[in-house]
């Protein structure tokens, strides 16, 4: 039985999820030992910005 769903969206959301995945290799984010959701939010930023510059910064 065949499912049907929109191959965009999906594609889409698997981008994103993956996204998380590759975030979640950083243990603060992981375990979110931040109190603050503005603590946590820098980290997730720091983590991204990390993610980013491999892929901009090759050598």
């Amino acid at each position: 039985m065949k499912i049907e769903h929109d191959r965009t969206l999906y594609k889409q959301r698997n981008r994103i999820e993956r996204m998380f995945g590759h975030l979640k290799i950083n243990r603060a984010i992981a375990t979110r030992y931040d109190q603050l959701a503005s603590s946590f939010l820098g980290m997730v930023h720091l983590a991204t910005a990390r993610y980013w510059l491999k892929f901009v910064h090759t050598d």
